[in-house]
């Protein structure tokens, strides 16, 4: 069987949006914000989250100029970007983008040690780390197509934690609101500190 063939058989959902939504929301979202949070606060928080979203919708929005206009191969990025800037340039930029892609999985793998040591607080993040990259160039070497059916149950249970998140985020709200004290002027004493943010 043809690969480009094969490769069409994974689909949008499971080739594209299953990656770039995981890629999206992962671990520097759920390890990192409440730390910014903390050392910034909310407004310079979302001040950085507004330029990291900027600058990728920017690259986005060009990225799928350029792949409108040609028909996409195996490959993907490095595909387009040689194809449309030529192999030089593309053998230039392919490089630092298969060194992302290799450290974005290290990355991962330490996120993923550092979030089950709030569970097993004596695990040697190292060595759980490299377990994971073993375990995760296993899934790769399996295929392309199982390790992406992997990532399925991932998105599921992301999606689970962002509505709870979101969920408690209601419930603290409303719970901030009953309890604050409201003076002459219909003002809360939270809302003037800054209590709700």
């Amino acid at each position: 069987m043809n690969t480009i063939e094969q490769d069409r058989k994974l689909g949008t959902f499971l080739g594209v949006f299953t990656p770039t939504i995981l890629t999206i929301l992962g671990v520097i979202m759920y390890l990192r914000t409440g730390w910014l949070v903390g050392h910034l606060g909310l407004m310079q928080m979302l001040i950085i989250v507004a330029i990291g979203n900027s600058i990728t919708l920017i690259t986005t929005l060009s990225f799928s100029a350029v792949a409108t206009n040609i028909r996409v191969g195996v490959g993907g990025a490095y595909y387009i970007i040689s194809r449309s800037l030529g192999l030089e340039i593309g053998g230039a930029i392919g490089i630092p983008l298969f060194l992302s892609q290799t450290f974005s999985v290290t990355l991962y793998s330490f996120g993923l040690a550092e979030s089950l040591r709030y569970v097993w607080h004596d695990i040697p993040i190292q060595k759980v780390t490299f377990i994971i990259v073993i375990a995760v160039g296993l899934l790769a070497l399996a295929g392309s197509k199982i390790a992406l059916k992997t990532q399925i149950p991932i998105m599921i249970l992301i999606g689970i934690s962002l509505m709870a998140i979101t969920l408690v985020i209601c419930q603290a709200y409303r719970r901030l609101e009953r309890a604050c004290t409201w003076d002459s002027h219909g003002d809360s004493y939270c809302s003037r500190s800054g209590i709700a943010w």
